[in-house]
């Protein structure tokens, strides 16, 4: 990793973040609550203290027991039932009214959160990681660093004092990114990107893009750069990174406009020219075909969401 790491951490620098906690509380006894899955959102799971089970609702695997710091990971929205008991019971619960967090009391402290990225940053960064994951913070690579966070999150959850949604939002953030750091460490090819980066033989023409996006790629040109064939050179891309290489150009490309647009200082024409387009005219057609909506709306958006908490 440490060859790919400075443009790895570029790409994590500029990624537009909008997580949000939609969940605390305290809940006790054969409490549970499950989610059908399918949407674009990446979802996590805290236990604050006490424990709690994870049920896959594919039956692909037995129920994972959670403990307290531990986090539940779903880059998917794989659908799953959240319970406080191994055997989850049949009747209905009523989770809508929590109880605030108290670690002196039975059952176990919650709090749950997601974060929605754009489709092409999932493809990038998220497109081979399974679809849960338990990160127990005694065993990860990150694990002091994330233990301190969560501390600080259970503490300003239990606290609620003044402002606490948003920075519990801001704190979601930073968890997704240690979680990051804590897969990637473990199985660095979890990342297409981060994959790719690490490959001798893709590594040059990759950092040359991402030096240089403004100028005129090619599938020629990146294979000039990796002393490949044409053909060899995409085959071995597409094998790595899940898409072909102008696929993963124009991706880059619109992981750069986004990160701009969401600054809300950039102009229109400025980021077209700077992320490897000839006109506005052309960077809007490629950001709708890439994003659904044409890059002035999606800016428009993205300034109309209400501030967290």
């Amino acid at each position: 990793m440490p060859n790919s790491k400075p443009l790895l951490d570029n790409f994590l620098r500029h990624l537009h973040l909008d997580s949000e906690v939609y969940y605390v509380g305290q809940l006790c006894d054969a409490w549970h609550m499950s989610t059908p899955g399918g949407s674009d959102a990446t979802h996590f799971h805290l236990v604050c203290h006490g424990e709690a089970w994870i049920h896959m609702q594919d039956g692909s695997s037995e129920p994972s027991r959670m403990r307290a710091g531990d986090i539940a990971f779903f880059p998917h929205d794989a659908a799953h039932t959240f319970s406080g008991v191994r055997v989850m019971p049949d009747q209905p619960f009523d989770y809508s009214n929590p109880a605030p967090l108290d670690k002196n009391s039975h059952g176990a402290g919650l709090l749950c959160g997601h974060l929605r990225l754009p489709a092409h940053i999932r493809r990038l960064l998220l497109a081979s990681f399974p679809d849960f994951m338990l990160i127990r913070p005694d065993t990860s690579p990150a694990g002091q660093q994330i233990r301190t966070l969560i501390e600080t999150m259970t503490e300003e959850a239990t606290l609620n004092d003044l402002g606490a949604n948003a920075i519990l939002d801001r704190l979601s953030d930073t968890l997704f990114l240690y979680v990051i750091r804590h897969a990637l460490h473990q199985d660095p090819k979890l990342s297409p990107l981060l994959a790719a980066l690490s490959d001798e033989h893709l590594r040059p023409a990759i950092s040359a893009f991402i030096e240089r996006p403004a100028e005129t790629w090619t599938v020629e040109r990146l294979a000039s750069l990796a002393f490949q064939s044409r053909s060899a050179f995409s085959d071995r891309f597409s094998q790595l990174v899940k898409m072909p290489p102008m696929e993963f150009v124009a991706t880059w490309r619109m992981q750069l406009a986004t990160a701009m647009l969401a600054s809300g200082h950039a102009n229109m024409l400025d980021v077209a020219m700077k992320c490897g387009y000839e006109s506005e005219a052309a960077f809007t057609r490629a950001f709708k075909r890439e994003l659904g909506t044409p890059p002035a709306t999606w800016r428009k958006r993205l300034g109309e969401q209400p501030a967290a908490g």
